[in-house]
């Protein structure tokens, strides 16, 4: 009676962690989309890239967006990161089974890993940066950009493959949408928002030069 209740308690907190790392997942990714769309406004002019940034501050909305987003993240590598082996051996057999299978489902795990530990690295740096230099304006992101750009160019990619990737696994493990829809979808907005990141970056370098 103690070992099924124990393995029942076990199952709901497994549930509750999985239902947190979805949860967690999605505020990020939404968050990722959003703010990709913000940072490609400079594609349309820096004025408008200003005036967004000075909005968001009036509203007090990156005073409180960046702390929460900071924390579901970390909440979020926390949960995730649970599943991850610490042990060389393990590791090398995960390695070796992905191998084996040769799966893409697999291998997404696989690289879903390394790029979240990538990531972590990289956003922390991106967002010590950003905090260091406040507030947000286009001359000064410009500036960042092209000091930095090998670190965007990095983030960038990495980034927009782990949601991608991450959005992909959950919907297949929660059984939402078909598999094989979800593959093309995915891969589409990821393609779209790399494509427009480029860009800004492009925009941003292009300033960054002038400015000098």
């Amino acid at each position: 009676m103690q070992v099924q209740r124990s393995m029942a308690k076990n199952q709901r907190m497994e549930l509750f962690l999985d239902v947190a790392e979805l949860a967690s997942g999605l505020i990020l990714v939404g968050f990722l989309w959003t703010h990709m769309f913000f940072v490609a406004t400079i594609i349309v002019s820096p004025q408008l890239f200003n005036a967004l940034a000075a909005g968001l501050d009036r509203y007090y909305l990156s005073y409180i967006g960046i702390p929460f987003i900071i924390v579901v993240f970390f909440m979020h590598l926390v949960i995730a990161g649970r599943r991850i082996p610490n042990r060389f051996l393990e590791q090398k057999i995960v390695w070796r089974h992905a191998t084996m299978l040769g799966e893409r489902d697999t291998w997404t795990w696989v690289f879903q890993t390394i790029t979240g530990m990538a990531i972590l690295v990289l956003a922390s740096i991106h967002m010590w940066v950003v905090v260091e230099n406040w507030p947000i304006r286009y001359f000064v992101s410009a500036l960042r950009v092209e000091h930095y750009l090998w670190l965007y160019l990095i983030l960038l990619v990495l980034g927009e493959y782990h949601a991608g990737t991450g959005l992909y696994r959950q919907f297949v493990k929660w059984g939402w949408i078909s598999r094989h829809k979800m593959i093309h979808v995915i891969d589409a907005i990821t393609v779209f928002i790399v494509l427009m990141g480029l860009a800004a970056l492009w925009v941003f370098l292009h300033l960054g030069v002038r400015a000098v």
